[in-house]
């Protein structure tokens, strides 16, 4: 796969890009800002075999698919520098230490089911305590979360302040019930012969890596888009690198899905005042103006260490939300437009469900699926499918949006897991995401109530009825 010309960094892009070796490194960006542009610029700057400072760094991100992006842009020089997922680090971490085999980690469907299990034992224990009234999702969002923030012990959960699931509706009286799920989802996951979850893996990497004084495999390390990391991500990371060493993670807090609110303290990082990049580079004036307004809703409120752009690209046309009287109509539409649209640039057709993915993509068999089965990346004009959770760090000429209705932004799922605030906030973000993917074209489409995450328009979009 050959590599693409990058933009060199300029002015203070270029001050970041050749920042101190060593420590820890926090740049905020707005979206659009060039901040993997920069990171890609700063790893090979680390990774330099001829510069004193030079080592063999390593490039992460959360998103496989974003990681096909990143090898898509691989400039020559990257050839002291691994780009991985996070959690591809961790099982190779883990494994050096004999502490990962196969078939150690049980994936999502059965922890579910373990956890519906677990969940099941102590009610049992505790009739009529009203915790146990929750569906089972609401358990395993309660579980991740534990993990993601490194909760100790049952006295470190019930004193935990609860950043993030604020709004999970559950008392401090109920959370030792709560601990006694997961230390029995623990025991019936044990008992099934796995020894982690995905969650699990940032906290056994980052407990291996305090007790490992071995000389450390990479001397840098870069985060791109590190607001999709949790607290324990980051701790593991901030202990693999060396005392000669360098941590520098970029991030977009504006962009956060994942519903950590990660603070940098609250990650062990050491770092002083975040550099902030407020021009974006990406979209158009018109499609910004959109998703600063929806970063003004609500469920943005209290959101630390926000950065508003103050630049823009290059002027386009207006967004436009089109209303139909049928999800048929609405295809059909889709599908046009996505088509036209393509044979001049690329085209992200980004929705929130994998079952509305997979029913467009039957009727674009030639679209490029981004997902994290996508191996290479396909830079030529032409459509792409995926959710927008899978198009993270993406960006594409005109992105469309099917099925913006209320039945499925935010998500209800999401809602009964945990409460219709948090569903909000977390769906409000996927929802900034999606849109700040499109440089200069951006649609909207539904059959159906628009969902209430969109702004008042006060003239941000054309409406337009089919």
């Amino acid at each position: 796969m050959g590599s693409v010309a990058l933009p060199v960094p300029q002015g203070k892009q270029r001050e970041v890009v050749a920042l101190k070796p060593e420590g820890h490194i926090v740049v905020l960006g707005t979206a659009g800002s060039g901040k993997t542009t920069m990171a890609i610029h700063r790893a090979t700057y680390l990774a330099n075999q001829l510069a004193e400072h030079g080592g063999r760094t390593l490039l992460t991100t959360f998103n496989k698919t974003l990681v096909t992006y990143l090898e898509h842009l691989r400039p020559p020089e990257f050839a002291n520098v691994d780009v991985v997922t996070y959690h591809r680090f961790a099982r190779g971490y883990l494994a050096s230490q004999n502490l990962m085999w196969w078939n150690a980690i049980c994936m999502p469907v059965d922890s579910d089911r373990l956890i519906d299990q677990a969940v099941c034992r102590v009610a049992a224990r505790h009739k009529g305590v009203s915790l146990f009234s929750r569906p089972t999702a609401f358990f395993s969002d309660e579980i991740r979360w534990m993990k993601q923030h490194g909760i100790g012990d049952k006295d470190d959960y019930v004193a935990r302040e609860r950043i993030g699931r604020s709004n999970a509706r559950i008392t401090r009286e109920q959370r030792p019930a709560m601990y006694e799920v997961l230390t029995e989802y623990h025991a019936l996951r044990k008992a099934n012969g796995w020894s982690y979850d995905w969650d699990d893996l940032a906290s056994a990497a980052r407990q291996a890596l305090r007790q490992d004084d071995a000389p450390r495999r990479y001397r840098h390390i870069v985060i791109d888009e590190g607001q999709d990391f949790s607290p324990e991500m980051v701790r593991s990371l901030a202990l693999a690198v060396p005392g000669d060493g360098s941590l520098t993670m970029f991030a977009d807090v504006a962009q956060q899905i994942y519903g950590r609110r990660l603070t940098w303290s609250d990650a062990g990082l050491r770092a002083g005042t975040p550099w902030k990049f407020e021009k974006n580079y990406r979209n158009s004036p018109q499609i910004a103006a959109l998703g600063l307004a929806i970063a003004r809703m609500p469920y943005y409120a209290g959101e630390p260490d926000m950065v508003a752009p103050t630049g823009f690209a290059a002027a386009g046309p207006p967004p436009t939300v089109v209303s139909f009287d049928s999800n048929g109509g609405e295809t059909r539409f889709v599908i046009g437009q996505a088509q036209n649209a393509a044979r001049s640039g690329s085209v992200g057709i980004l929705l929130r469900r994998n079952t509305d993915v997979s029913a467009f993509a039957q009727q674009l068999p030639n679209a490029q699926r981004v997902d994290r089965n996508l191996a290479t990346w396909n830079p030529d004009p032409g459509i792409s499918i995926g959710t927008v959770h899978g198009a993270k760090g993406l960006e594409f000429d005109t992105v469309i949006m099917p099925r913006m209705t209320t039945e499925r932004w935010p998500d209800q799922q999401l809602a009964a897991a945990s409460s219709d605030q948090e569903a909000e906030a977390s769906d409000g973000r996927l929802l900034y995401v999606g849109v700040t993917r499109a440089r200069q074209g951006l649609i909207l489409t539904h059959a159906g109530q628009l969902t209430s995450l969109m702004p008042d328009n006060r003239k941000l979009w054309i409406e337009v009825k089919r």
